[in-house]
Order: structure tokens, then C-alpha cells, then sequence
């Protein structure tokens, strides 16, 4: 299967007065056309500098010092900043996880489309106009021709997620990123858009990189899982072999902090954590990053940094103990 896009050993680090914060070290992953990859992991552990990163979006004191982004066959960041300008929304869309903040207030939410449009395409007003109506009914907005005029405070939580999902759509895009698309909504809500966005995976043919916190959320629309912890992947591969098989440490705790159906309530039995905290990334700790957390730890693992390995054909993780 051809990959849309293919990132190898990408590197983003910041350079602060402190000193250097490797917020992407050595991440490698590829997503291959109609498939959705699953980016998890905790607040603060690279995934969404990796989704800026693949857009270029990386601003001072951030950098992009190493790797590659080879989407179709090209790498984007041999690409001019007018270049990007071309490949984003049009060839990458990205959903964003707040939508009140992404939407403008001022402007009719099928304006704001139609604009898309027109930033990629040489229409005129009313075809834009057309198009982004069009893309309100592919997700499931009613009466869309009306609700098209709308400003975005007029519309529920689950309703501009639809519309930021409509934007993305609307330049038939070869790959979606969506940044933990369903923080803001609740439950109920959260099933429909992660069922929107798996349908149109299929109609259209979407590559998608679906960015949580949530192994739940990823299970539903990914079939590959990548784990990331301090800026690197501890864990890659099919989503069943990672939740009925989890090498990694870290991933094992994830799977157990996630609450089951009837546990709590009846038993009054606490949630499982990981004890500890995300490290400082200015002052990682020498071997493995997850060590001071690690109920596996060892003397091997604190000595120096592991490499991610293969457990079988599809499956990787970074750890001795795998």
C-alpha cells in the first residue's frame, strides 16, 4: 500500500535561554492512503509539535534540525513557504481541537469555508459559496444552506467541530490531521464525530492522523497506534496487538488508567495511575525517559538511551524488556 505520507527520524527542537527542549527527537512513522495512524500519549509529549511540524507550521524559538516529511513522494521541508501555502488546506487540512478559538467570530462560518476555497482554487464567489455548503452536508449539518450564514457563537460545541471538519474537507485533501478533535465536546457528541470522521475516511479515501490523550477514542477510527512519550515513540503498531499485547511499560499504564463500564461504581475502586510526572524535557534522564516511572526499571535501562525495536513484523517498542 502507497504511503501519503512518510516521516523519518523528524527532529523539532526549541532553543530557549535554558537551554535546548527536543520536543520531537528521532520520530518515525508512515500513514499509507486511506489508513488512519493514532497519535497518544500524555499532555506535553510531542504529539502536537509533530502535527506542526508536518505542516510547517513551527514558529521561533522553535526548529526543524533533522529528518524528513515525505509527503507523496516529496519532502516538505525542501518546499519554499509559498510552496506550504499551496500543500496546506488544500493537500494537508488540520482540525483543531478548540473550534470557538479557530473559527473568526466575525464571519459567517460558510464565509470562512468558502475562503479555503478560494485561497486554493480559481472559482468565483459562488462557487465557493456552493462548495462550502456542499461540505456542510457531507458532515451532517441540517439545513445546511441556512446554517451556512451563521456566526460560529450560534452553533453548539459539536457543530463548529463539524464545521472545522467541513473546512478540512472542502479541498479534498489527501490527509486530515485532527488534534484531539473531540476535547471539547461531550460524550455523546465525541461518538458522532469520530464516526463522521471514520465515514469519510472511506467515502473519500482520507489518510488521517488522529492526535488524543484517549486510547479509547484512538481505537475507534485508527488501525496503527503510535505511542509517544518526552518527545519520542515508545511504542508503534496495529491497534489490537497494542491493546491486547502492550510492550511498553508506559503503554500498559495507559491501557490500565482508562476507566471500565461498571468498575468504579459499584466497587468504589480508584482509578489506576502512573506514579511520577512527564519528565523536564531540559533535563532528561540518561537511558530510557520512562525509567523514573518504570515499576520494570533496571540498572541497563538508566545507562543509555534504547533503541525502538521490533517485538514482530508490524509491532516496535523502545524497551529491553520487550
Amino acid at each position: 500500500m502507497t504511503s501519503v505520507l512518510e516521516v523519518k527520524n523528524l527532529k523539532t527542537y526549541f532553543f530557549t535561554e535554558e537551554g535546548i527542549i527536543k520536543a520531537v527527537d528521532d520520530v518515525s512513522f508512515n500513514v499509507p492512503k486511506g489508513t488512519a495512524l493514532g497519535l497518544v500519549g500524555e499532555s506535553g509529549c510531542g504529539k502536537t509539535v509533530t502535527a506542526m511540524s508536518i505542516t510547517r507550521l513551527i514558529s521561533a524559538p522553535g526548529r526543524i534540525v533533522g529528518g524528513e516529511i515525505l509527503f507523496n513522494g516529496y519532502d516538505l521541508l525542501s518546499k519554499s513557504e509559498k510552496e506550504m501555502r499551496q500543500v496546506r488546506g488544500a493537500q494537508i487540512a488540520m482540525v483543531f481541537q478548540e473550534p470557538m478559538t479557530a473559527l473568526n467570530p466575525v464571519l459567517q462560518v460558510g464565509f470562512q469555508i468558502a475562503e479555503t476555497v478560494l485561497a486554493h482554487q480559481n472559482v468565483s464567489k459562488r462557487e465557493a459559496w456552493a462548495r462550502a455548503v456542499e461540505a456542510m452536508r457531507a458532515v451532517s449539518i441540517p439545513d445546511a444552506e441556512n446554517r451556512a450564514k451563521d456566526y460560529p457563537h450560534r452553533l453548539s460545541g459539536g457543530m463548529r467541530q463539524r464545521i472545522m471538519i467541513a473546512m478540512a474537507l472542502v479541498c479534498h485533501p489527501a490527509l486530515i490531521i485532527a488534534d484531539e478533535p473531540t476535547t471539547a465536546i461531550d460524550v455523546t457528541i465525541q461518538a458522532q464525530i469520530l464516526e463522521l470522521l471514520d465515514s469519510l475516511r472511506e467515502q473519500y479515501q482520507l489518510s488521517l492522523i488522529l492526535i488524543s490523550h484517549d486510547l479509547g477514542v484512538v481505537a475507534e477510527v485508527a488501525e496503527t497506534v503510535a505511542v509517544m512519550y518526552a518527545g519520542k515513540i515508545v511504542e508503534i503498531g496495529p491497534v489490537m496487538d497494542i491493546f491486547h499485547n502492550p510492550k511498553h511499560p508506559y503503554t500498559e499504564g495507559l491501557l490500565r488508567s482508562v476507566p471500565r463500564l461498571g468498575s468504579s461504581a459499584q466497587k468504589r475502586d480508584r482509578l489506576e495511575v502512573i506514579e511520577g510526572m512527564v519528565p523536564n524535557l531540559l533535563r532528561l534522564p540518561d537511558g530510557c525517559s520512562f525509567a523514573p516511572r518504570c515499576y520494570k526499571r533496571t540498572l541497563e535501562c538508566t545507562l543509555s538511551p534504547i533503541p525502538l525495536e521490533h517485538v514482530s513484523r508490524s509491532h516496535g517498542a523502545r524497551c529491553i524488556h520487550a
